[in-house]
């Protein structure tokens, strides 16, 4: 295998990898069962626990 076959089959392959691990976690996040994790940590901004600085 010459180095631009190997760079090309490397390119390809990383550039498939990379797509199939953003689609893993982009179910992975909107799965419906990790739902009321999520709205649990989407509220924590909002949560009054902090006391103004002086």
């Amino acid at each position: 295998m010459s180095q631009d076959a190997g760079l090309v089959f490397l390119k390809t392959w990383g550039a498939l990898y990379l797509l199939a691990f953003f689609i893993g976690m982009t179910v992975w996040t909107y799965w419906p069962s990790r739902k009321k994790g999520l709205e649990g940590a989407s509220r924590i901004p909002l949560d009054n626990g902090d006391k103004p600085c002086r």
